[in-house]
């Protein structure tokens, strides 16, 4: 079958529509209205729910979703949420809220996830390449309007005037609360990052690279220690799989303890400067603020009536209190033996979780952990299922790794690995979240890992 035999007409308008919505968070970002800086409430177009409806009915008959052991793992933890929720009361499935989180779940586990078992090989790097051009160009013109908005001290407003771009409570907004909009600029960052090693010109290569410089500046700025821990994951681990993959190819007989001695060397050392970089980018917009050409108030550390550092690595408690939350939701889930089993549902489930000082935690809150939040909402039956799906991917990826010929595949595991570090310490892909792209990215890239290892598991 020759490669215009193998598009359909309806794989064309699978593509086609994931593209327009994966590519669409940009008028998401363009129409956003953020409750937290202008107390009014964001709802996506209907036209998002309706194409998000097609393309996931799409993606399981055109690729045969049903077959595939991570898809119906994924399908049952989304009912078992909506079979919880129905256990307190059937009408709550109508509410707004749990409508939205459920057909987010159906939009992420099958159209998303389900991407890769759609395209072929040679589709879906077509198709992440494209995606992944248009994506970077509209980041770099997001990061750089909060650059701008930074150093002249502006307010610069999005097409929804619902949002903006500047500085509030001492850190950089990027249209999203701070720490959202350091997840979308920290994925999008690994993602450029990503497409320096798979793109074929130098050209390419170069403009991949350049376009992660602003990107770094701004997630400096939004003082995110979350986002700057998953760039630097994200690239570190990037470097260390292409020089394997280079050390592997280069000399075949040379001993495997040498090649991981050299590639944890200079994994560890990027991953230390991309944190350094950072952390450091906000000293130095400080350090110009003493000739009054930055914004006048940094989140930073002072010392000797100058501000030297970014509070997220300096400061007495580095996690801002998780700790606190992270007990508190520990023992909320403990004190009924309910919660333990099948959880307290989606609905309010940070209810009753309350810690001293912290008056923002609330109904629309999480418990910035992901791990302790789908414990929270599904107990230890929603824990395991989900934990069975994640023990799939590490074996999948595993099997890419040591995969020569895996490039992209393996690849595209930094992303996969740089988010779930992240979601140790927030929740960015909670469904809840589906209003940003980090929720849509990392299963897109979870079933590129997860059908890449199939293949190879059938091949054996």
């Amino acid at each position: 079958m020759n490669k215009l035999q193998s598009w359909t007409v309806p794989k064309i308008i699978y593509t086609v529509l994931m593209s327009s919505l994966l590519l669409g968070y940009m008028i998401v970002i363009a129409t956003y209205k953020d409750s937290t800086t202008t107390g009014q409430s964001y709802n996506l177009p209907i036209y998002f729910w309706v194409l998000r409806i097609i393309t996931a009915i799409s993606a399981i008959f055109l690729g045969k979703l049903w077959k595939d052991k991570g898809f119906l793992i994924l399908i049952t933890y989304l009912l078992l949420k909506a079979v919880r929720v129905a256990a307190d009361n059937p009408a709550f499935l109508f509410n707004q809220g749990v409508s939205e989180i459920l057909l987010t779940g159906f939009w992420v586990f099958s159209a998303c996830y389900g991407l890769a078992k759609v395209l072929e090989k040679d589709q879906l790097k077509k198709f992440l390449s494209i995606n992944t051009a248009i994506w970077t160009m509209g980041m770099v013109i997001y990061s750089c309007l909060g650059i701008y908005a930074a150093w002249t001290g502006k307010y610069i407003y999005n097409i929804g005037q619902g949002s903006y771009w500047g500085i509030k409570d001492q850190r950089l907004f990027l249209v999203y609360y701070v720490t959202t909009s350091g997840s979308v600029l920290s994925v999008s960052a690994v993602i450029s990052c990503i497409g320096i090693f798979m793109a074929e010109h130098r050209l390419n290569k170069a403009l991949f690279g350049v376009s992660m410089i602003p990107m770094l500046v701004a997630v400096s700025l939004t003082d995110s220690r979350n986002a700057q821990i998953c760039i630097a994951i994200g690239i570190s681990l990037s470097v260390g799989i292409t020089l394997y993959r280079y050390c592997i190819k280069r000399n075949k007989k040379e001993k495997g303890w040498n090649v991981l001695l050299r590639i944890i060397v200079v994994s560890g050392v990027v991953f230390i400067l991309v944190v350094i970089i950072c952390t450091k980018t906000i000293s130095v917009f400080n350090h110009y603020k003493k000739t009054g050409l930055l914004f006048t108030r940094a989140y930073a550390e002072v010392e000797n009536d100058t501000e030297v550092l970014n509070r997220g690595f300096s400061g007495n408690d580095i996690f801002t209190g998780r700790f606190l939350i992270w007990k508190a939701t520990l023992q909320k889930i403990l004190s009924d033996s309910r919660y333990l089993i099948w959880g307290s549902s989606v609905i309010n489930p940070m209810k009753d979780v309350t810690v001293p000082n912290m008056p923002w935690l609330n109904s629309s809150s999480h418990a910035h952990c992901m791990p302790l939040m789908v414990m929270l909402e599904n107990g230890i039956v929603g824990f395991a299922l989900l934990s069975a799906f994640f023990i799939m991917i590490i074996h999948r990826g595993l099997q890419i790794v040591l995969k020569k010929s895996l490039k992209m595949e393996s690849l595209v595991l930094t992303l996969v690995i740089s988010v779930a570090a992240g979601e140790l310490v927030e929740c960015f892909t909670w469904l809840r979240s589906g209003q940003a792209p980090t929720l849509p990215f990392f299963f897109l890239a979870l079933g590129i890992i997860a059908a890449a290892g199939g293949q190879e598991e059938k091949q054996k």
